[in-house]
C-alpha cells in the first residue's frame, strides 16, 4: 500500500486529502440546536370606524388685496412743493397728500381767460357788423339804383349827341361800384349765420380751455379720493413731475378683502354652502381670530391652477380692536363646508396613497377598503383627515399606522389608540 502511495505525485495526494478531511468533517458534525419558529407580526394601532354627519374644514392660503386700490399719477408737470404724508399713514378722504406747485398752472388758466374774453368780443362785433350790414344794405339799394337810373340818362343823352364819351363811361363805372359794393354787402348780411356759428365756436373751445385750464389747476392739489392707508410715496419735494408719473398709492383699508384659491374637488361644496349661506370662515392675525365670508368666486380662472380664487370679506365687528391686516399680507384661511353623512374623522396615517384604509377583520388580517378625502376637522393644532368609505358602516377597527408593506391578508398585532374609542382601558 505504501509503495502504491509513493507511486502517486504530492500534488494528488495533498488533493486526495483534503477530500478525505471535508467528507470525514461533514460525516461526523454536530447537529445544530433547532428553535420553534415565531411569528413577528407588525404591531400597528387602530381606532373605530364611526361614520357620522360632520363638517369638513379645509386649509386656505391667500393674500390681503383691496378692490380699491389708487394709484395717484400727475396730471399737470410742476414742481412738488410739499408732501404732508408718509408711507403707512391712515388718511382720510379729502385730506391733502401732496401739493405740487401752482405757478405754472395759474398762468395757463389766465391765458386762457384771456383767450376767452378775446372770443366772446369778437362775437359781440360780428352781432353788430350784422346789425349795421342790414341797415347799409338797405342804402346800398338804392345807391345802386340811382347809378342805374343815371346811366341811364346818360346813354339817352349821348345817343343825341349831347354828352361826351367820358361821362358815359364815368356813369357806367359808377353802376359797377354801385352793383360790386351791393353784392358784397349782401354777401355779408347772408353769411351771418356762419360766422355767428363760427365764433360761437371758437368762444366755445375757448371757454373749455379755461375750464381745462382750471381744473389743472386744482389737480396740482392731490387730495385722497377715499379712506385709506397710504403704501408709497413715489416723489419728494422739489422733484419735477410731468403728466402720467406716479405721485403715491394708497388703498382703502376699511373694504379689505383674501384672496385664496379653492381646490377643483371642493367647488361643488362651496358653491352649495355659497348658495345656501351656510358656509363659515376665519383666519387668524396677530393672536386675534376673525371671521371672514365668502363673497363670490372669481368669474376669471385664467390664472388658476387646479382651482378657483374665493374672495373673503372681514366682518366689520370682527375688526373692532384687532391690527389692520396689510395689503398684500399671507393670511391662512380655515373655511367650513356645509355638514356631511357618514363621514370618518382619522389621523392622516389611516391614508395609504389618495384613496384607500386598512381595515383589521376578526383574524387580525388586513383588508383594503376604498376611500376618498372629502376635507379636514381641525380643532387647534389637531387636524384630522374626514373621509367618505361607504363600506364601513360603524365598529370596525381601522388600522392607523403607515405601514409601508401594508397589503391585503397581511398578518398585523393589533393595539388601540390610547384615548381613542376603541381604548377599553384593558392594554397591557
Amino acid at each position: 500500500m505504501r509503495d502504491r502511495l509513493k507511486h502517486i505525485p504530492p500534488v494528488a495526494r495533498v488533493i486526495l486529502g483534503t477530500v478525505l478531511a471535508i467528507i470525514l468533517l461533514a460525516t461526523f458534525k454536530p447537529s445544530a440546536p433547532t428553535r420553534d419558529i415565531v411569528d413577528n407580526h407588525a404591531r400597528v394601532r387602530f381606532v373605530l370606524a364611526d361614520p357620522q354627519a360632520r363638517s369638513p374644514q379645509i386649509q386656505l392660503f391667500g393674500r390681503v388685496q383691496s378692490p380699491r386700490a389708487a394709484g395717484l399719477t400727475a396730471v399737470v408737470t410742476a414742481n412738488v412743493d410739499s408732501i404732508p404724508v408718509r408711507a403707512g399713514n391712515r388718511v382720510s378722504e379729502g385730506q391733502l397728500l401732496i401739493q405740487l406747485d401752482d405757478t405754472e398752472a395759474a398762468l395757463a388758466r389766465d391765458r386762457a381767460k384771456a383767450t376767452r374774453d378775446e372770443a366772446a368780443a369778437q362775437l359781440e362785433t360780428t352781432r353788430l357788423r350784422y346789425q349795421s350790414d342790414k341797415k347799409n344794405l338797405a342804402l346800398e339799394k338804392k345807391l345802386a339804383q340811382l347809378s342805374a337810373d343815371n346811366l341811364e340818362r346818360i346813354q339817352s343823352l349821348r345817343e343825341r349827341k349831347l354828352v361826351a364819351q367820358t361821362q358815359l363811361d364815368e356813369a357806367e363805372q359808377a353802376q359797377a361800384r354801385a352793383d360790386l359794393s351791393l353784392s358784397q354787402r349782401q354777401l355779408s348780411v347772408s353769411d351771418f349765420r356762419n360766422e355767428l356759428a363760427r365764433m360761437e365756436a371758437r368762444l366755445a373751445s375757448a371757454e373749455a380751455q379755461l375750464e381745462q385750464a382750471k381744473i389743472d389747476l386744482a389737480r396740482t392739489t392731490v387730495n385722497a379720493p377715499f379712506d385709506g392707508t397710504i403704501t408709497q410715496v413715489s416723489v419728494a419735494p422739489g422733484e419735477r413731475v410731468r403728466p402720467g408719473e406716479p405721485l403715491i398709492d394708497l388703498f382703502a383699508d376699511t373694504e379689505l378683502e383674501v384672496r385664496a384659491q379653492i381646490p377643483d374637488r371642493y367647488l361643488p361644496a362651496v358653491r352649495q354652502g355659497l348658495i345656501a349661506g351656510d358656509l363659515a370662515a376665519s383666519t387668524q392675525l396677530e393672536g386675534h381670530t376673525l371671521p371672514l365670508k365668502l363673497k363670490r368666486l372669481a368669474g376669471d380662472a385664467a390664472d388658476a391652477r387646479g382651482g378657483i380664487d374665493g374672495l373673503f370679506a372681514f366682518s366689520h365687528d370682527s375688526v373692532k380692536g384687532a391690527p389692520t391686516a396689510a395689503l398684500g399680507r399671507p393670511l391662512t384661511i380655515t373655511l367650513t363646508l356645509p355638514a356631511q353623512p357618514q363621514l370618518l374623522a382619522l389621523p392622516a396615517t389611516a391614508l395609504h396613497g389618495l384613496n384607500r384604509l386598512y381595515r383589521i377583520d376578526a383574524e387580525d388580517h388586513l383588508q383594503r377598503v376604498d376611500a376618498h378625502i372629502v376635507g379636514e376637522a381641525i380643532d387647534g393644532d389637531q387636524s384630522l383627515l374626514l373621509l367618505r368609505a361607504d363600506s364601513l358602516t360603524g365598529g370596525e377597527r381601522i388600522m392607523t399606522t403607515q405601514l409601508p408593506q401594508a397589503i391585503v391578508g397581511l398578518p398585523v398585532d393589533p393595539q388601540p389608540v390610547p384615548g381613542s374609542n376603541a381604548d377599553t382601558g384593558t392594554e397591557t
